[in-house]
């Protein structure tokens, strides 16, 4: 990395230059950098209308980047050690569609763990790829998934052999990664590509404390969103092109498909601000955040009825590596399921939390977490502690969550099938057409092609029951399926 290099951002500098002009405005955004008496900017002030352009000339354009824009994510490329960047408006959901629809065709393989984001099953209805889903550790103490080990991948990349590439988390929601290095030659010396989705990484290129870099470990493309862990704007991500085996056209072709026309440039910005913050100051500010996590380490552990999981805890459960930036808290001998606190805290205490499970709480430490942050969850967890703690309390068996549904077709061939609409309690065996998930994480309990069984019936009237955030397409109690009569009737076998 060249820090001279790094020391300009050329987005932020054009940003600054044409707002000093002062240019009366004749295109679009209709408000044309003017505050409008709406509410709006009574919360965030004029501000924000001035600095939102629609690729106006000295600004460059996202979609065919050769100005600023382009010299913004040259810079991104060169900190991450990548050959190129290319900056998301669209989150690393249009990344991960980008990385998809640029590698494979139809009907073409990819192995794939099952714990993947919706995003992913999305792209491969897309492209219309046949995943081979291989199925990750789960720690049953948590309930959490976990990753996939190499022994194990090693073994499904030599029975699909005809695969065109694999599919890597880096890493998991919870912090857990993988063996990265050894699956990624092993797959390179396969002949497949290396896609990742590195949503929850972006700061691992900004402090070696933290787990290797898909790109360092020789990944063919990764997505980062940066907006989670690196400081920029909700939903500006990179993607990272690190191969020569990946056509520019493609990805040109993908990148204009899933990209909006009318991108914000105040992500574009963010992006631009970020990369030099985490430069210049990244590596400091995150071993402030490791030393924070120690501080949260120690008084939670000390709290009865929450215990947090760390590094030796996930290593001991299917992960390889452990990311301390994840704030994973086991709940035990608490009165109160993970759903029930997750809205306690926040109603009662004003501490907003990542996500619950039925047994754990998650929470991210970031550049922007500071001390007297994790103080205010420390006491409101000694708080309920002292209220809901009760060392007489035995947890139901949820074995229903320890497996994952068969596939019966591929999600493109299940998404364009005919709809039959069931409740969820009448669908058995049926074929879902259906994405069923709780949110956050996002990692569906069945998706387009699974066949529904009694576990996936019990984790959704589970899930309902503790009044979790469950998104389907249908909503409510109903579901998509597949009409199989009417399948077979129109002989659609293929899309």
């Amino acid at each position: 990395m060249d820090e001279k290099l790094q020391n300009q951002t050329p987005f932020l500098e054009a940003l600054k230059t044409y707002l000093k002009e002062h240019n009366t405005s004749f295109d679009v955004p209709g408000h044309h950098q003017k505050g409008v008496d709406d509410g709006f900017s009574l919360i965030y002030g004029e501000k924000v209308y001035l600095s939102d352009f629609n690729a106006p000339r000295g600004l460059d354009n996202l979609a065919n980047a050769n100005g600023v824009i382009k010299q913004a994510e040259k810079l991104w490329a060169d900190a991450t050690g990548s050959k190129k960047a290319r900056f998301l408006v669209n989150g690393s959901t249009s990344g991960i569609l980008i990385m998809l629809l640029s590698c494979l065709k139809a009907d073409e393989k990819i192995i794939l763990p099952r714990n993947v984001h919706k995003s992913v099953i999305n792209g491969l209805v897309l492209c219309g790829a046949s995943p081979v889903f291989i199925m990750p550790e789960i720690d049953l103490s948590t309930e959490i998934v976990n990753q996939v080990s190499f022994e194990q991948w090693k073994k499904i990349i030599d029975q699909n052999l005809d695969a065109k590439a694999i599919f890597l988390i880096n890493p998991t929601y919870f912090g857990a990664t993988c063996d990265l290095k050894k699956i990624i030659n092993y797959a390179h010396e396969k002949n497949m590509l290396v896609l990742v989705d590195e949503a929850h990484g972006s700061h691992f290129y900004f402090n070696d404390k933290f787990p290797t870099t898909a790109i360092k470990a020789g990944a063919d493309m990764a997505t980062l969103s940066v907006h989670k862990t690196g400081g920029s704007l909700t939903q500006s991500s990179v993607l990272l092109i690190n191969s020569d085996k990946i056509d520019d056209y493609n990805v040109n072709k993908a990148f204009n498909l899933i990209t909006t026309t009318s991108p914000n440039m105040m992500f574009i910005a963010s992006l631009d601000a970020a990369r030099h913050y985490m430069v210049f100051k990244g590596k400091e500010r995150l071993d402030e955040v490791l030393n924070l996590y120690n501080y949260a380490f120690e008084n939670i552990n000390n709290i009865k009825g929450f215990k947090v999981r760390g590094k030796k805890h996930f290593q001991e459960n299917g992960a390889f590596d452990f990311d301390c930036s994840k704030l994973v808290i086991e709940i035990e001998k608490i009165k109160l399921s993970g759903f029930e606190i997750y809205n306690l805290l926040k109603d009662k205490y004003n501490v907003q939390i990542e996500l619950a499970e039925t047994y754990v709480l998650l929470c991210i430490l970031s550049i922007g977490t500071y001390k007297e942050d994790l103080d205010k969850l420390i006491f409101a967890l000694r708080d309920i502690s002292k209220n809901y703690f009760d060392d007489e309390i035995t947890y139901q068996d949820n074995h229903y969550f320890q497996s994952f549904p068969k596939s019966y077709c591929r999600p493109r061939d299940a998404y364009h099938a005919p709809l039959k609409v069931v409740n969820y309690k009448e669908a058995l065996n049926c074929v879902s057409k259906d994405m069923v998930m709780i949110y956050p994480p996002g990692i569906p309990i069945i998706i387009p092609g699974e066949v529904f069984t009694v576990d996936v019936i019990k984790q959704i009237d589970y899930y309902k029951k503790n009044n979790a955030k469950i998104l389907s397409d249908f909503g409510d109690d109903n579901v998509g399926v597949v009409d199989l009569e009417e399948w077979e009737k129109l002989k659609l076998t293929n899309f």
